[in-house]
């Protein structure tokens, strides 16, 4: 009998600190954790974390016997500051290096001071996402208000829509101003017996609506130290189309004025109060609706939805010949989740074990096609419509691939104070955009009026805070 119990007790203990939404935790409870403890016969014990900030005390709580730490990208550079992550060089050999790094995608964003940190679990970005129908009406009809569009857009620069515009039928090649015009198309145009603006993002004062502003500067050409100094004509540039946007009413002001989150945005495609939006790809997996997962849906018609890559920042400013004066990109920050483990793991090469189960290819494929993660497996990558069959779900990876080359090696700046500028930029955009305070009058949004206000009210602030002080 005593034979019989030490047989059938567990080789080796650990637990593993997860953030997931509900569905997605019990999925990895019941499907993907149990055949690692069969086949390692260890004993595997997830504890859930809600809060980033508590991720350091949990760690602390469970010393000694955490393995793994699902980590989100804007808190990985804390935990390697602070001692808190284990690289993978302390215990890998140069060929399981290779071979991990051969296997996985962007492993470079996990690494620092030369050393690789972290295994990829998901990445995330933002695509372009629209009611298909909504856009095709806009093509069929924008020649006959261009004049009148120029006219509203010439209030605000000086001069009009760019010389030659053109709204291409390709949403992948499409600029701020072609949003300009289909936003304003759209919020003159009756639907459903209502006359309203039909373009939105996250509006609520969070994390969320602050990276769509960071999202914006990169992609008027800003780069970190602009977004941490608050400084610079691609920051300006952002808040000035993100002004200009309320002002001409393209922006539904519901997604300020209820404070709307991502499920906001949802409810807004689902009331036909939003066509055009900028999402993840979780959200664009709750819009279309997978009928499994608690993902039911939220259009009449799934078929309507339809992505695209980012529209390409630049300023809406143009020079004398009607050319834009500073043209930007398409890419935005990377974001997504790691797996790391824990600086006084118990087995570190069973923990890395159990991450490299994880991120299998067959829970990978199991993941991805039911919560909307962008897969970070090479042989995934490589042929997603024989992965994913070539339907929707394909679509949705085959374009966030598409923005994941635009954005390159695009992150949120790693800098410790990332997140209490994150906050000025809430509190900027809030005055500027919902306040209206774009301008001397609150008529027209003014560059020069954003630019002075942003240099005088803001950036010493920003400036206070890198230096590790409170203005």
């Amino acid at each position: 009998m005593i034979a019989l119990m030490v047989a059938c007790a567990p080789k080796f203990a650990m637990t593993v600190l997860i953030n997931m939404i509900d569905d997605q935790e019990v999925y990895f409870r019941n499907e993907v954790v149990p055949p690692f403890e069969k086949s390692s016969r260890g004993k595997i014990d997830v504890v859930g974390y809600a809060q980033m900030d508590s991720m350091e005390h949990e760690l602390g709580r469970h010393a000694g016997m955490a393995g793994l730490i699902k980590v989100p990208f804007g808190k990985s550079a804390a935990l390697i500051r602070n001692d808190k992550v284990l690289p993978l060089d302390a215990f890998l050999s140069a060929s399981e290096l290779d071979e991990f790094k051969s296997s996985y995608m962007l492993t470079s964003l996990g690494q620092a001071n030369g050393k690789q940190y972290y295994v990829p679990r998901k990445f995330e970005t933002r695509i372009m996402v629209f009611c298909k129908s909504k856009v095709d009406d806009a093509l069929a009809t924008w020649r006959h208000y261009k004049d009148t569009i120029g006219a509203a857009m010439k209030s605000i620069n000086g001069y009009g829509l760019p010389a030659n515009y053109l709204l291409e039928k390709d949403p992948n090649t499409w600029d701020y101003f072609d949003l300009f015009v289909l936003g304003w198309i759209w919020s003159r145009t009756p639907y459903g017996g209502a006359i309203e603006p039909r373009i939105a993002h996250r509006g609520k004062r969070y994390s969320g609506t602050s990276l769509r502003i960071v999202d914006r500067i990169f992609q008027c050409n800003g780069d970190s130290a602009n977004v941490l100094r608050m400084r610079g004509d691609a920051v300006v540039d952002a808040l000035h189309w993100e002004a200009v946007y309320a002002a001409a009413d393209i922006y539904n002001r519901r997604m300020w004025e209820e404070g709307w989150s991502g499920v906001g945005v949802w409810e807004g495609f689902r009331q036909g109060r939003v066509f055009l939006s900028f999402m993840t790809q979780l959200d664009c997996f709750f819009i279309h609706g997978t009928g499994r997962d608690g993902l039911d849906g939220y259009l009449e018609n799934e078929d309507d939805m339809h992505v695209a890559v980012m529209p390409a920042g630049c300023s809406a400013m143009l020079d004398k010949n009607g050319v834009i004066a500073r043209h930007g990109r398409k890419s935005i920050t990377t974001g997504g989740w790691w797996w790391g483990i824990p600086k006084n793991t118990p087995d570190p090469r069973q923990s890395y074990s159990l991450a490299r189960h994880i991120t299998s290819t067959r829970n990978q494929m199991q993941g991805c096609s039911r919560f909307g993660m962008i897969p970070v497996r090479k042989d995934i990558l490589s042929d997603m419509s024989m992965m994913f069959g070539g339907g929707w779900i394909t679509q949705v990876y085959e374009v966030s691939f598409k923005q994941l080359m635009h954005n390159k090696f695009t992150v949120v700046p790693s800098n410790p104070h990332f997140d209490a500028i994150s906050q000025l930029y809430l509190d900027a955009w809030f005055d500027i955009v919902v306040g209206q305070n774009w301008s001397a009058d609150k008529k027209t949004p003014d560059w020069n009026y954003i630019k002075d206000l942003l240099s005088d009210r803001y950036a010493p602030h920003a400036t206070a805070m890198l230096k590790g002080n409170r203005p």
